[in-house]
């Protein structure tokens, strides 16, 4: 896989906080871990608007971001708004702001998502970053897609961190920049780190990055599955995220998960969401993860890349999760 594993650095992304106490050190330099430092910074210094989406993304390079090439930079921005804005159907928050910090090396860094004083992200990007570097990305949209969501309390972060897990691949299919056989043999490498380990309880609380990440990206996938079961294919995860998104208006706001399902709940005309997450939350549910990319027409190839049988059970729901955005198969 030519991409970064996302295994190796999902940890160190930090990729939501609500809250922070400032780590600022003696130095002279700001110290842009402290997220009162990133908004101060974000009002303070030199910015430019991308407008996309019906949403004002505002660019600041920290401290003018010396040795980083602006134009690289904002046409990966621009295609990762793109993506979002493909999904949800416009950019997911009318103003976010993002701190661009370089720092050595040719790859995208950690990054860290905030919505406690607006919703803004701080992100690294080294210095010799190119445009292979940022079509590989995934940092970026994963960031985005936490600020089109509200915020959740800590025992839910697994939600959060499996939602922007999840979506990300997809996001970026619908624009073209990831096949769908890229997707799905992601989707089964990793979500196969998702399932309970013994003596481990339900989602809600837990600390283990595999289910943070991978178990709540495979809650989303079976929300994805029951919605589609309930409604007889006439709804989608996508119109519950896309309710969620507009009555929340992103991650500026605080709500409890149960809200979050209720709302997208409405959306479908179904308990799908609700009922799902309260037997994961309190429950140690494990998946049969054969069976189910079985039941989507996934399945390993020699090469290692998926095959994909269109006569699967859910075979038509698969290609719509993955449809380029316009494709009247997407839902």
């Amino acid at each position: 896989m030519a991409r970064i594993d996302r295994r190796a650095v999902l940890l160190g992304l930090g990729a939501v906080a609500a809250n922070g106490a400032s780590l600022a050190g003696a130095g002279t330099a700001p110290i842009y871990d402290d997220p009162d430092a990133v908004y101060a910074a974000l009002r303070s210094q030199p910015g430019q608007d991308l407008k996309i989406g019906g949403g004002t993304i505002t660019i600041v390079f920290a401290d003018g971001a010396p040795g980083l090439a602006r134009g690289p930079v904002l046409s990966w921005i621009r295609t990762a708004a793109m993506a979002l804005t493909a999904y949800f159907g416009r950019f997911p928050v009318r103003d976010y702001g993002l701190l661009i910090i370089a720092e050595p090396g040719d790859r995208v860094g950690h990054a860290t998502t905030y919505g406690y004083a607006g919703s803004a992200t701080r992100i690294h990007v080294g210095m010799d970053a190119g445009r292979v570097a940022f079509d590989r990305d995934w940092v970026l949209v994963h960031e985005l897609v936490h600020s089109a969501l509200p915020d959740l309390p800590r025992r839910a972060l697994w939600l959060q961190e499996g939602n922007a897990t999840y979506l990300e691949p997809i996001a970026r299919a619908r624009i073209g920049q990831l096949s769908p056989e890229t997707v799905w043999r992601e989707a089964v490498a990793g979500m196969a780190q998702g399932n309970p380990q013994a003596g481990d309880a339900g989602m809600d609380g837990t600390r283990a990055w595999g289910r943070l990440y991978w178990g709540g990206a495979l809650f989303w996938l079976l929300a994805e599955i029951s919605i589609y079961r309930a409604t007889n294919g006439t709804r989608s995860l996508r119109d519950a995220l896309r309710r969620i998104n507009s009555v929340s208006g992103g991650n500026t706001a605080s709500w409890s998960p149960e809200h979050l399902m209720t709302v997208g709940d409405a959306a479908i005309g179904a308990t799908t969401l609700i009922d799902l997450y309260t037997r994961f939350a309190t429950t140690a549910v494990s998946t049969n993860l054969v069976d189910l990319f079985q039941e989507l027409g996934v399945s390993p190839g020699a090469d290692g890349e998926p095959v994909f049988d269109n006569r699967a059970p859910l075979a038509k729901l698969r290609e719509r999760i993955t449809a380029r955005d316009g494709d009247q198969s997407a839902a």
